[in-house]
C-alpha cells in the first residue's frame, strides 16, 4: 500500500526536480540539494497539521530554510504548488524567534539558528523539522536526511514529531531507515 502510494507521488517529485534543476530533466544526475528538496515537499503530502497551525483558511503553508541558500533555492519550484489548499510560501530564516511561523523547517544543523536547544527552540509548535546533519536525531530534528547505497534516504526520530501535533503517515514511517524516540524501536 505504501509503495502504490509513493508510485503516485514520484511524478510530483521528478516535475519539481526537473523544475528546479534543468540538467536533471535532461538525464544528467540530479543535484543532492534538488533531491533532498523534492522529498521536503513529498514529505508533506505525509504529515498533517493541526487546523491550529493555519490562522486562516487561505493563510500560505510556509516552508522555512535557515542558513543553506541553495535549498532555499531549490525548495523554491514547489511555491507553485499548494498544501491542502493553502498556498506555499519559502522563507529563509536567521534567528530562533522567527521558527513559530513555519511549517516546515529545514535547517542543515541548529547551528543555523544560533545554536541552542532546537526542543527550546520549537516547542511545541506544529513545525516539521528536517536536517542534513549526521547528528539530526540528537539534535533533536523530526527527520535527517542519510545516504545509504547512493540514495538518499532519512531517519525519524518521532519525539518532536509527536510533540508538534504532527500527524504522520505510518507509511513515511515504515520506509525510514532507522525510528527513534516515542513510539519507535
Amino acid at each position: 500500500m505504501c509503495f502504490k502510494r509513493l508510485r503516485r507521488m514520484l511524478p510530483a517529485a521528478l516535475a519539481l526536480c526537473a523544475a528546479a534543476c534543468p540538467a536533471a530533466a535532461a538525464g544528467v544526475r540530479a543535484d543532492e540539494t534538488v533531491v533532498k528538496a523534492a522529498l521536503i515537499f513529498n514529505y508533506t503530502q505525509f504529515v498533517e497539521w493541526p487546523a491550529a497551525a493555519f490562522a486562516r483558511s487561505d493563510a500560505p503553508f510556509i516552508i522555512c530554510v535557515a542558513g543553506n541558500q541553495p535549498m532555499r533555492t531549490a525548495l523554491m519550484a514547489a511555491e507553485r504548488r499548494q498544501y491542502r489548499g493553502h498556498p506555499i510560501s519559502v522563507i529563509a530564516v536567521a534567528r530562533a524567534d522567527e521558527v513559530a511561523r513555519c511549517h516546515v523547517l529545514y535547517a542543515d544543523s541548529v547551528r543555523a539558528l544560533g545554536g541552542g536547544d532546537l526542543d527550546a527552540i520549537v516547542g511545541a509548535a506544529p513545525v516539521l523539522t528536517v536536517s542534513s546533519s549526521a547528528s539530526a536525531m540528537e539534535e533533536g530534528f523530526g527527520i535527517g536526511f542519510v545516504l545509504r547505497a547512493e540514495r538518499m534516504r532519512w531517519n525519524m526520530n518521532l519525539t518532536p514529531l509527536r510533540r508538534a501535533k504532527l500527524k504522520v503517515s505510518a507509511n513515511l514511517i515504515e520506509i525510514a531507515v532507522n525510528v527513534v524516540g516515542e513510539g519507535g524501536p
